[in-house]
């Protein structure tokens, strides 16, 4: 008895399947942020040191906002010319995470490091 139970489960399952599998697709459609980013945080007991690395293909004008736990740690406007590599590092005492907005010509990306 229990193998006519498992029947319909079975085929829901593989109907829901493709649905399930061209969910990701859809935010294929998105545009990617035109620039490299990396957020890096390095602490010691009392300090964490943070890194912001951006790089982008074309010239163009970037603002970043770096904040942790809600406040607003610096606030930048980077001239990056194409293809060179510009970093923002800032010291303060030990956060556990931080983030970073970064806004050009009406993209926006937000990274974070982990806790």
């Amino acid at each position: 008895m229990p193998h006519r139970t498992l029947r319909p489960a079975i085929a829901a399952l593989l109907l829901c399947a493709p649905l399930l599998a061209a969910a990701p697709a859809s935010a294929a459609g998105q545009r990617s942020f035109p620039c490299l980013v990396a957020l890096q945080k390095i602490s010691s007991a009392q300090t964490s040191t943070v890194t912001l690395t951006v790089q982008c293909a074309q010239s163009r004008t970037v603002e970043v906002s770096i904040a942790a736990d809600d406040k607003e740690l610096a606030r930048r406007t980077l001239a990056l010319q194409a293809g060179v590599e510009q970093r923002v590092s800032l010291s303060l005492p030990r956060i556990s995470r931080v983030c970073a907005t970064l806004r050009t010509d009406g993209d926006t990306s937000v990274v974070c490091t982990p806790r």
